[in-house]
């Protein structure tokens, strides 16, 4: 029930903070791990339930995390969102999973312009000097084969309505993205990749794209709310109700609605392994 709680409480903290799962783009003109962070503060969180990263608006000077774990704060730095991450982040002691910490970390004034122009989720990468640097982070990536889902296009073709793509300040294009809902997938604009994200979310799986599809799309997927999507109050995950009931699970309403299919692979994933992490100390 614990997973459970932490899987609708993620999904909550990523809607209300905006965080739309774009996918992260290669930084154009800026490389995220070559800026400096001015003052790193790290304590212990007293913050309350719920994690929440990266709270700070797009001409802000900081990445705020709080009551995150260290499992977490890795799964944010290194772009390994599954819920618990238990399959993509090995090595990890028993406390990166129980402790949690808040941190303020203010970008140099010199590099807040580059930062400016970084979307949010090209901005975490800047969390792993942080954790090399306070926590003694020394870790690699390895290929691993993993229980996957495929995302494919089911037989009769997507369903899926090209749109124009919104063009950033910078001309780059924007990946558009997609906000979690109480029984809903709303995208915007988006491309494939930030639903393989959010489906990924949803099913504690890597999802794998084997769509060839290239295009933005904006839709709404109606379905019935998963185990992540539904509530839980006072440890308990609150029933459906008949309306929602009445509607189609997830894997039947991607088919039906948007033309795709999910099918159980098994696929090469890159996990991330720690060979050593520490205790940060306060300050």
């Amino acid at each position: 029930m614990r997973k459970l709680t932490y899987a609708f409480a993620l999904l909550l903290t990523l809607a209300a903070l905006l965080l739309v799962l774009a996918p992260r783009l290669p930084a154009q003109t800026t490389d995220a791990t070559s800026l400096a962070f001015d003052v790193v503060s790290i304590k212990r969180s007293t913050s309350g339930p719920g994690p929440a990263m990266g709270i700070s608006p797009m001409d802000g000077d900081r990445i705020l995390v709080r009551n995150a774990t260290a499992r977490l704060i890795l799964g944010e730095a290194y772009d390994l969102r599954l819920l618990g991450l238990h399959d993509l982040i090995l090595g990890l002691p028993a406390w990166a999973d129980s402790e949690t910490y808040d941190i303020d970390a203010k970008v140099a004034p010199a590099d807040l312009p580059a930062f400016h122009k970084l979307l949010p989720r090209q901005r975490d990468p800047l969390l792993q000097p942080v954790l090399a640097d306070r926590f003694h982070l020394v870790a690699h990536f390895e290929t691993r084969t993993l229980a996957a889902y495929a995302l494919v296009v089911a037989k009769g073709g997507p369903k899926l309505t090209p749109v124009k793509p919104a063009i950033l300040p910078d001309g780059r294009e924007d990946p558009g993205g997609i906000t979690p809902g109480h029984d809903k997938i709303i995208a915007t604009g988006a491309t494939i990749e930030p639903l393989l994200h959010m489906l990924q979310l949803l099913l504690g799986r890597p999802v794998v794209d084997r769509t060839a599809l290239t295009g933005h799309y904006s839709f709404t997927l109606t379905c019935a709310p998963n185990y992540a999507m539904r509530p839980v109050i006072n440890g308990q995950m609150q029933s459906l109700s008949a309306d929602e009931e009445a509607l189609p699970d997830l894997f039947t309403a991607i088919q039906e609605q948007l033309g795709l299919k999910l099918e159980s692979v098994k696929a090469p994933v890159q996990v991330l392994v720690v060979d050593h992490i520490e205790h940060p100390s306060d300050n």
